[in-house]
């Protein structure tokens, strides 16, 4: 029997059909559900443990907070929890990797059938974008920025192919893009604002009709939620709206963090594509990301999110440079074309993966060097929630030790950060938990007769007033508890 020649099997799965969307998507799950294996037993992501998990366990409880929050989202995965009485954890786990690897797919299929590029060029886009900071990030714990943001992939897609495409995929897109406007309110205003421009540049009545259902679906979602635009409103014009963390130094290098690598060639393919409908988001998102030159010092537009949606599409475009490069051997490290490709992914994917799997104190992650400037955006790596694992696992031992009613009696008060709300709210038992901006000024209300105050001892912040009597009652490598009095 002839041996099939390995060159004839790796042309036959680049040049089929089915084989480079198995791969894409494979490559997307496998890099998805690694820091999830890595961080077993503990979850990953800020909003994971101090929404998700919270909200899904006790979803009735929530429903008149978060229903003026766009819930579509985290309602869908409540009522896969319910329906396939599967756990909050594994629902949340699961959903995410496989937006992620819906998102690659629809990577590749804009390369496909946009950009025209063969299957191996569409492979290398989709890995180039999926192993960009960014996305990474999103897809840690803004895990309905993520589906919305594949949702709107896959409309502008579709979009891109009018007229050519039935009225039937018109109703798809329209759908598609109606659930992701419910999913997300920044994604979905970046959405509807580019719904709008694509009715200008590929006019048509069906698609019209549709941009206008969705417009208005959005529209209502805004006025459900018009307390909390409301307030963003009113900081803008707030001198209470100062936030130090949103200062233009942090800023400036969060952008070039995230973007320094993609500009060059992002530049390229913004130039050399015809991409017109994913141009729009993209300078969207450019003007979001520089909305602290004319509202300096304020979250109210959420910059650094912007920044973050401003990566991904760049990244698209990015790699689309990269291409045009490679083949029109601009980029000629070697003579055959698939090691340049190799040359230019390769580091791309070491970022991408120590991103993704390195320990919180490790020094390969680009991250950690700007530590300083970017740490209050999103994590220094995906090995994290919002404390890292190593203080995960110690946390959960100090509320097993605040659970054993020899040590607090049930109705006790603990006091501690705000980051540890989710934690406390899933394990803690027959107690309660109390936290604020600031623990010291609400210590010093002297409201609280006797608490328990719970410490991080790496970044203790809270400040005991003189007129409480305090004693340790328990310290570990990572927690302290204080058993506070107050004297009368």
């Amino acid at each position: 029997m002839n041996k099939v020649p390995k060159l004839q099997i790796a042309n036959s799965i680049t040049n089929g059909k089915k084989y480079p969307y198995l791969i894409v998507f494979s490559i997307a799950i496998f890099l998805r559900l690694a820091p999830e294996i890595l961080a077993f037993p503990y979850p990953i992501g800020y909003d994971v443990i101090n929404y998700y998990l919270p909200v899904i366990k006790n979803f009735e409880d929530y429903w008149p907070t978060i229903s003026n929050q766009f819930p579509f989202y985290v309602s869908l995965l409540s009522a896969i929890s319910e329906v396939f009485h599967v756990e909050p954890r594994l629902v949340i786990s699961a959903s995410i990797i496989l937006v992620f690897g819906f998102f690659s797919l629809a990577i590749f299929s804009i390369g496909r059938n946009l950009l025209r590029l063969d299957n191996l060029q569409s492979i290398f886009l989709s890995i180039f974008v999926m192993f960009q900071m960014a996305v990474l990030r999103t897809s840690w714990d803004l895990h309905k920025d993520m589906f919305a943001l594949t949702l709107t992939f896959f409309s502008l897609l579709l979009i891109s192919k009018i007229p050519n495409i039935s009225k039937k995929l018109i109703a798809v897109t329209a759908t598609l893009s109606i659930v992701s406007v419910l999913a997300d309110r920044m994604i979905g205003l970046l959405l509807s604002i580019t719904l709008v421009g694509s009715s200008f540049v590929k006019w048509d009545r069906d698609l019209a009709i549709a941009v206008g259902i969705v417009i208005v679906i959005f529209g209502m979602s805004l006025q459900a939620n018009h307390d909390n635009i409301g307030y963003n409103l009113k900081m803008v014009g707030s001198n209470n709206s100062i936030n130090v963390i949103y200062n233009p130094i942090n800023l400036i290098v969060l952008f070039l963090v995230t973007n320094a690598f993609l500009l060059p060639s992002g530049i390229l393919g913004f130039i050399k594509s015809k991409l017109i409908i994913f141009k729009i988001p993209l300078l969207i998102s450019a003007i979001g990301s520089f909305t602290w030159i004319i509202f300096p010092n304020t979250s109210a537009f959420l910059p650094d999110r912007w920044i973050v949606i401003f990566s991904i599409f760049l990244s698209l475009f990015s790699g689309y440079g990269f291409i045009t490069l490679i083949e029109n051997r601009r980029i000629a490290l070697s003579s055959r074309k698939l090691n340049n490709y190799l040359i230019i992914i390769i580091p791309f994917i070491f970022l991408g993966s120590a991103f993704a799997v390195s320990p919180n104190n490790s020094y390969v992650n680009i991250y950690g060097a700007f530590h300083q400037f970017v740490g209050p955006y999103g994590p220094l790596t995906m090995q994290y929630n919002s404390i890292s694992l190593p203080e995960s696992r110690s946390l959960l031992y100090a509320i097993d030790w605040i659970n054993n009613d020899t040590n607090t009696g049930e109705d006790s008060v603990i006091m501690g950060s705000k980051h540890l709300r989710g934690w406390m709210e899933l394990e803690l038992k027959e107690r309660t938990f109390l936290f604020a901006d600031n623990n010291t000024k609400l210590l010093a209300s002297n409201k609280y007769g006797e608490l328990y105050l719970l410490e991080l001892i790496s970044r203790q912040s809270t400040e005991i007033p003189e007129n409480y009597l305090q004693e340790l009652a328990y310290k570990s490598t990572d927690f302290s508890i204080y058993r506070l009095k107050l004297i009368k």
